[in-house]
């Protein structure tokens, strides 16, 4: 209806605008209700902008008419015919119809469209699933979002949480590949392409890929798109180039800093290895029913060592009459009458001595592995993926039927049979990847055995070495560190107060000084330079601090894992492995300790020894990280009243020496830590500093830990503890040593839950 009398062109402006209003909250409105599109509001607000000049100019120009001349021409000779407001009333029903088209028809047809909240819902969705390691469902739910989200900056970051481009290459090209998830075996292939191929979207986590080209032998791996991107070309041979059964490895066992990544034998240098072909397989009764036939346990042509027992060496009939099986005949000892169960020929042989093993290998012309060449191909870091799909069930398993498969496609090296090896230790023999009825847990250990030992558990794979760079290096005996530490005792409390004194340091002047502040969206980083303590030298802290936070902050100590003594500039230095602390409002203290970063020494792995070297960088850590927190007593926006703990891995390890020392630390999460095999002097040794923990302690392992196996040295860190009974708590995660990438949440919930409990809400 048109204004009349006197209104005023202001008024009617006046009344338009709060109409704007209205309508604009209105939108605003079913845009957090219904999934209009992103244009859904700028539209309506340029129609209505467009419709303040028509509003403006009907309004003067009625007003005018209203102030007309009695005969009824308007004063100036305007001519209003086209501004009425029968035909602004028009346009305004016709603008209102567009739009309502307009988003009728995107509702339509662009229904798959999300809301800003859905959107949010997703994403934490798939950062959740990313970061427990389901990248499967996280890829999953990313793929179904892909057409539903318009901002292109956001699909790019949801892909890259749960994928990466991964480019293949074999010789000869043209190979079909084929992938699959690693787990349920159930997991149906899926085609990527012929090779040169480059997957965009190439899915994290482990995956299984098939590489098959005709009149070739097929390739099947076991890798994350990290590892198959350093690949390089994957060689297929002719199917008559390999011996049957026979699959070709290039790796190693561990790395120079840090020596075999086996428990006991850190302290063995690790050695560069050429191609060895290892059986994919272990060797059936079928298999060895072949070498009783050939009269091989009367042949001495393939008994090449000699039968030692106690030191005295027996003549090769005395030492052979030893094999026999259950009925007296000659044959491993799970057989009887001189053959193999009924229906079991595919079954793994077992029952057999390490001198039998070394025979049939000879008498197929190849070799045991050495302990090396074992672990290089089974990948103990790997069995957080392999032991949960292998054979640690009720009884032996055909050969092939259990998917968990190693990296090259080698099948049962962890459970089923254990595997005897090459190398000595004494008279007794290594023996690998444990049996059917062992812990999941002995596939990352090395595991010795008389020689003439025939468990049911025993049986044999076998390796032929097509470089024999540095084999007989790897065979030769292995001493293996282990410490029984249920059966040792910490050292007495007259003994401790020595040791404490040893760690005691002058309460000298800390010249602290700021270098350096930092700010970033989530967090502020000061460097602090201050005197060490000891030997003139420099200690460097970064303190990182969330913003926006009411201070004085709860601070947690950081130590982390043995990576910070292979770097060497703190550039590096990034809140990687705690910004979950800042995120939950708390502040972070990380010294940078003797022999990390820049103030790197000749200390290069983070395995304990018997040097006076490992003993005084012991001493220097704790006055490191104790004049640190003389440090924090100085500042006011630091709550060194709630003061906490983190250690990873080696900080795990070394955390019993810190917390006995430091009774300022209130609580402490311990994860993936340990007790290391091999011997320390007393003093340097966290063993005898266990029993005077006194703070709240909750560690966290994993169950195939190969660094810090669970029974050997994760329970026994824990149980020492002098912590009270009610105030420690362990918690074993079905995961590998790099238990933060694989089960993130569960950890990250379970350290804040324990800090919020004793220390206190952090906000």
């Amino acid at each position: 209806m048109a204004p009349r009398g006197n209104t005023t062109v202001w008024g009617t402006l006046g009344l338009y605008a709060v109409g704007s209003w209205i309508c604009l909250q209105v939108v605003d409105v079913l845009g957090q209700n219904l999934p209009l599109p992103s244009w859904a509001f700028p539209l309506t607000l340029a129609f209505l902008l467009l419709g303040v000049p028509i509003t403006a100019a009907t309004a003067y120009l009625q007003s005018r008419r209203s102030s007309a001349a009695p005969d009824g021409t308007l004063p100036s000779g305007f001519d209003d015919g086209l501004f009425t407001w029968r035909n602004t009333v028009r346009v305004g029903i016709g603008a209102m119809a567009v739009w309502g088209f307009a988003i009728t028809g995107w509702l339509l047809l662009g229904s798959d469209s999300l809301t800003e909240g859905e959107i949010l819902t997703h994403v934490q969705r798939v950062d959740s699933l990313a970061s427990s390691s389901d990248f499967g469902g996280a890829y999953a739910l990313v793929e179904e979002l892909d057409g539903k989200i318009n901002d292109e900056a956001l699909r790019a970051d949801l892909w890259a949480s749960v994928a990466q481009s991964v480019t293949l290459n074999s010789d000869p090209e043209g190979a079909m590949v084929h992938r699959r998830a690693y787990a349920p075996a159930e997991a149906p292939w899926v085609e990527l392409g012929h090779t040169p191929l480059t997957v965009e979207h190439f899915q994290r986590g482990q995956s299984r890929i098939r590489i098959e080209l005709d009149g070739y032998r097929s390739r099947e791996l076991a890798s994350t798109p990290g590892r198959l991107n350093t690949l390089g070309t994957v060689e297929l041979r002719a199917e008559d180039a390999l011996p049957p059964g026979m699959v070709p490895v290039v790796a190693s066992a561990g790395n120079q800093g840090y020596g075999l990544f086996v428990p006991g034998l850190e302290q063995i240098e690790n050695l560069q290895l050429g191609e060895f072909l290892i059986a994919d397989a272990e060797v059936t009764n079928e298999e060895y029913a072949e070498f009783l036939a050939s009269g091989g346990y009367g042949d001495p042509a393939c008994w090449q060592h000699p039968f030692v027992e106690n030191g005295v060496v027996l003549p090769f009939e005395q030492g052979v009459a030893r094999f026999t099986d259950a009925t007296g005949r000659p044959g491993p000892a799970t057989w009887d009458a001189g053959t193999y169960p009924a229906d079991a020929g595919q079954i793994p042989v077992s029952g057999l001595s390490w001198y039998e093993a070394a025979a049939y290998a000879c008498f197929k012309g190849a070799s045991l592995p050495t302990v090396h060449h074992w672990f290089a191909a089974a990948d103990p870091l790997s069995s957080h993926h392999v032991v949960p799909l292998s054979n640690f069930g009720s009884g032996p398993a055909k050969v092939r039927e259990y998917e968990g498969i190693s990296r090259d496609g080698v099948f049962d090296l962890a459970g089923n049979v254990r595997e005897w090896t090459r190398n000595e230790n004494g008279e007794s023999r290594f023996i690998l990847g444990g049996g059917w009825s062992d812990q999941e847990y002995a596939f990352n250990d090395a595991v010795t055995a008389p020689a003439f030992d025939r468990s049911p558990l025993n049986g044999v794979r076998l390796v032929q070495y097509v470089d024999t760079m540095n084999v007989e290096a790897a065979s030769a005996p292995l001493e293996l560190a282990f410490r029984d530490y249920r059966a040792e005792q910490p050292v007495s409390d007259e003994v401790f107060d020595v040791f404490r004194q040893a760690y005691s340091y002058d309460d000298a002047p800390l010249n602290a000084r700021v270098v350096e502040v930092d700010t970033a969206d989530a967090w502020v980083k000061q460097r602090i330079d201050l005197d060490a303590g000891y030997g003139g030298e420099t200690l460097t802290a970064f303190v990182f601090m969330p913003p926006g936070v009411d201070r004085p902050l709860e601070t947690v100590m950081f130590f982390p894992g043995s990576g910070a003594l292979y770097r060497r500039s703190y550039d590096e230095v990034n809140p990687g492995n705690f910004d979950y602390l800042l995120r939950s409002g708390r502040a972070v203290v990380f010294p940078m300790y003797k022999g990390t970063f820049e103030r790197g020494t000749e200390i290069t792995s983070d395995i304990q020894d018997e040097s006076n070297l490992w003993r005084d960088h012991m001493i220097a850590w704790a006055t490191d990280l104790r004049r640190t927190v003389d440090y924090l007593e100085t500042r006011d926006d630091l709550d060194v009243d709630r003061l906490g703990y983190l250690g990873i891995s080696w900080g795990g390890a070394v955390a019993p020496v810190m917390l006995a020392l430091e009774e300022r630390i209130s609580a402490a999460v311990i994860i993936v830590g340990g007790l290391l095999m091999q011997d320390v002097q007393a003093l340097a040794d966290p063993f005898n500093f266990l029993p005077r923990v006194k703070q709240s302690t909750i560690v966290i392992n994993a169950r195939f830990d190969s660094f810090y196996p669970l029974e050997a040295s994760g329970r026994p860190f824990f149980d020492y503890l002098g912590t009270p009974e009610d105030q420690r708590k362990l918690v074993v995660i079905d995961a590998n040593h790099g238990v933060l990438s694989y089960a993130r949440n569960q950890v990250v919930g379970e350290a804040l839950e324990w800090l919020e409990e004793h220390l206190g809400p952090a906000r």
